[in-house]
């Protein structure tokens, strides 16, 4: 038989043992550890421009892929890519500099994602080519991406690709006589 006295221990050591692991995970729930910034590379597909988003510390290293159980996708604290707000701006080039703004919207099928031999942590995402406006000033087929993420919690945070292909061929010179 248990006594009084022990119960009401037993029950104090319970309770208090799920207050503090609410506590833990509610206080780190909706951000990301070390999440201090964002770094971006894209790769041309006949349809879309591919993005990957690195997810970077303070010192530019990319967050790992399950170092810590408080990273997303791991455990209670997953942070669904539906809490992340996005923008993508593409400018084309025209003598070598900014030109027109040809894009200016959210980032489409944003996804977390990995690498094969690399165990950072990133996102991708697309833009579909036929949302990319063309511009008949531009001389070339490079332009110049920015793009922003935030989550409720983190951000914004951005980083610029310049001279990166987004257009599918280059655009006709005129031949004046």
């Amino acid at each position: 038989m248990v006594s009084f006295k022990n119960r009401k221990i037993w029950i104090l050591f319970r309770c208090l043992g799920w207050g503090c692991l609410i506590a833990i995970f509610g206080c780190s729930s909706g951000e990301i550890q070390n999440f201090a910034g964002i770094r971006v590379e894209s790769d041309f597909r006949i349809d879309r421009l591919d993005l990957r988003i690195f997810l970077v510390d303070e010192n530019g290293k990319s967050l790992i892929l399950d170092e810590s159980i408080l990273t997303p996708q791991i455990g209670v604290s997953l942070l669904p890519e539906s809490r992340f707000t996005t923008n993508a701006k593409i400018y084309s080039m025209r003598q070598g500099v900014k030109s027109a703004e040809v894009y200016d919207d959210r980032l489409r099928n944003l996804r977390w994602g990995a690498i094969s031999g690399i165990r950072a942590r990133l996102l991708f995402a697309e833009i579909p080519h036929a949302l990319i406006v063309k511009d008949p000033e531009r001389d070339t087929e490079m332009g110049m991406i920015t793009v922003m993420v935030q989550t409720d919690k983190q951000g914004p945070f951005s980083d610029t690709l310049e001279n990166t292909r987004i257009y599918t061929n280059a655009p006709q010179q005129s031949t004046e006589e």
